[in-house]
């Protein structure tokens, strides 16, 4: 590699790192400048590949179940109820590259690091504002800059990534700044008033506090137990009524899903396409049905109406794989303590939370929840190749 070329190279590395770190602050406040700032990282990301070949790519173990996924995606399109809509929302699969951008251009201890703390600052500074908020309109659900599910999400992966990080932090200073960041998100997650999110929160706290100290696993179903007997009524109760199938909004999922698999079952195969599930739902519902909605409102149904039994299967095998990728990079990282696997641990511990509350909601076509998600992936595929090394090694630099 000449000069010139190094010096491009350096140029684009800084700028694909740069934009790595934008994209990191503005992920819980604005989906435009997250994917502006994706844009510019993935150009730069390709001209390393093209232009000065100094990025060496990898296999992430992913690869098939996301052809699988993208595969689904297609034969869906090709046999769609309105193929312009379903064409416009393969921007879903656009997303998918930011597994391979962290994964394969994050190759130092200190960079992951640095993303994970502008990541989880940005996220609290979303619940603080969104705990304001609250307290100028206590009459409503936190929703702050989105709806108070999208909210509920944000506020659920803010919680787990911050609790992961004291978890396993190396430094006891550390550990109570992420234990109190952990706090302030939990919060603003309570004040959401989304269940969902609540019951993904406590399966994913259950698994990091399980690796991280079992003598503490107890007292998690003991502080839920405290909450719902201890805590206003206006949360608790919500709590108390999340398996009770004739609750308001719970009746109203159940009858969502009822209509989803009539649709499904009259679109076994390919299902309708991906598309708003509007005009579909208002053919199948009961006549009279004022409230139609444009999603399942589960991640699964939704893939079975819009994709089909081809999709449902390709989505079920890419969410497993993922699944045991991460908790293969959580387990090897075990070892250790620090940063990286926290991310290990945030990572799984997220996976399962974003799961869990996608049994209650439309999450995966989420922007916002998606891109969190790719992103700590990505950064946990990342750790097997990390160094030690500073963020710009001397012999780079331009002089």
């Amino acid at each position: 590699m000449n000069r010139e070329t190094k010096n491009l190279d350096y140029y684009l590395k800084r700028i694909t790192f740069i934009a790595m770190i934008v994209f990191a602050a503005a992920m819980p406040f604005t989906i435009a400048l997250t994917q502006i700032s994706l844009f510019v990282a993935l150009l730069a990301w390709l001209g390393r590949l093209t232009v000065t070949h100094s990025l060496r790519l990898r296999r992430l173990s992913l690869e098939w179940a996301f052809l699988a996924y993208i595969a689904a995606e297609i034969v869906a399109l090709i046999f769609s109820t309105n193929v312009p809509q379903s064409f416009i929302f393969l921007k879903r699969l656009l997303l998918i590259p930011i597994v391979y951008l962290f994964a394969l251009d994050v190759l130092e201890k200190k960079q992951l690091n640095l993303l994970a703390t502008v990541f989880i600052i940005s996220v609290t500074l979303y619940s603080l504002s969104g705990m304001v908020s609250f307290f100028f309109h206590p009459s409503l659900r936190v929703r702050y800059i989105q709806n108070s599910m999208t909210t509920g999400g944000i506020t659920m992966i803010g919680a787990l990534i911050t609790f992961a990080f004291a978890a396993f932090a190396t430094e006891k200073r550390w550990r109570w700044i992420w234990f109190i960041f952990g706090l302030i998100n939990t919060s603003c997650l309570v004040l959401t008033s989304t269940r969902g999110s609540w019951l993904g929160f406590f399966f994913g706290i259950l698994f990091i506090v399980y690796f991280a100290n079992r003598k503490l696993f107890i007292a998690i179903p003991l502080l839920i137990a405290a909450f719902v007997f201890l805590g206003p009524q206006e949360f608790s109760g919500r709590v108390k009524h999340i398996f009770d199938p004739t609750w308001r909004t719970n009746a109203k999922r159940i009858f969502w899903w009822s209509v989803g698999l009539k649709i499904y079952k009259d679109h076994p195969i390919v299902g309708i396409g991906d598309v708003s599930t509007t005009d579909m739902f208002k053919k199948y519902a009961p006549p009279g049905t004022k409230e139609l909605v444009g999603h399942m409102h589960n991640n699964f149904i939704h893939i079975a109406v819009t994709l089909g039994t081809v999709g449902l299967v390709a989505f079920i095998y890419m969410m497993l794989q993922i699944f045991l990728v991460l908790l293969r990079q959580f387990l090897q990282a075990m070892p250790s303590r620090g940063p990286t696997l926290s991310w290990a641990a945030a990572a799984v511990a997220i996976f399962i939370a974003f799961n869990i509350n996608g049994l209650f909601e439309w999450n995966f076509g989420d922007a916002e929840i998606i891109t969190m998600i790719w992103f700590m992936t990505g950064g946990a595929l990342a750790i097997p190749v990390l160094s030690d090394e500073t963020l710009v090694p001397s012999e780079e630099r331009i002089k």
